[in-house]
């Protein structure tokens, strides 16, 4: 590569890099953040930029692209942690968690709708199953069945997968269903209490939500917790 060349690298490299900050700008201002808060955390952000760099520099080594970015329809997955998948009903959540299962991540299907209709939809047949059902007497063969009220067991459930080698994406289907067992208050604590076991074992959890179903300061409230809606 000649100076040119290095050059234009350098200024592809560096706007991408402003693209990036200001997405995140853009999204963080939709969501009910002070100016305090924005600052706050944007120097957060800066003190620990340099573990996406070398996160970034690990995956160009593992010849996964210059951008790292994991391609899923209509949404980008940016790196680990918690997405909110926007949709009047789970559909997309199945595309993308199909596209990191075949990336090499574990699935981990947790779902109101029975399992057999998860197999339906999905190609690859995720590690393990957790179907929501107040039936927890009936024995389904290869499939845990939890009351949606059990928020422990399930986040307990979410934790042991996801530290077992990490590298885990768990795929997160009925949350109106859940908040109408649990209460909203409820579920965000449940869902910030299962976003850190996600973000220290390195694996993703993908959330289905439809903002339309919720009141909007809830919604707000979840997306506080995730790192990107997708």
């Amino acid at each position: 590569m000649n100076e040119d060349d290095h050059r234009k690298a350098f200024l592809r490299g560096y706007e991408e890099g402003l693209k990036a900050a200001w997405r995140e700008v853009a999204s963080l201002t939709t969501r009910g953040y002070s100016s305090t808060e924005l600052g706050v955390m944007a120097r957060s952000k800066m003190a620990v930029i340099y573990r996406e760099v070398e996160a970034l520099a690990a995956r160009l080594a593992e010849g996964e692209g210059e951008t790292g970015e994991t391609g899923v329809g209509h949404g980008v997955v940016r790196g680990r942690g918690a997405y909110l998948v926007r949709e009047p009903k789970a559909e997309r959540i199945f595309q993308i968690f199909q596209t990191l299962a075949r990336a090499g991540a574990r699935g981990l299907s947790i779902t109101r709708m029975h399992p057999d209709d998860v197999r339906d939809r999905c190609d690859i047949e995720p590690a393990g199953f957790v179907w929501l059902s107040k039936s927890v007497g009936k024995k389904v063969k290869g499939i845990a069945v939890v009351e949606p009220t059990a928020l422990v067991d399930i986040a307990s459930a979410i934790a042991e997968f996801a530290a077992d080698g990490g590298n885990a994406v768990v795929l997160l289907e009925g949350l109106e269903y859940l908040i109408a067992q649990n209460g909203f208050s409820s579920i965000l604590r449940f869902l910030q209490k299962v976003n850190e076991k996600i973000v220290l074992n390195d694996s993703y959890l993908l959330l289905s939500a439809n903002p339309a179903a919720m009141k909007e300061q809830e919604y707000r409230l979840l997306a506080r917790e995730m790192v990107g809606e997708i």
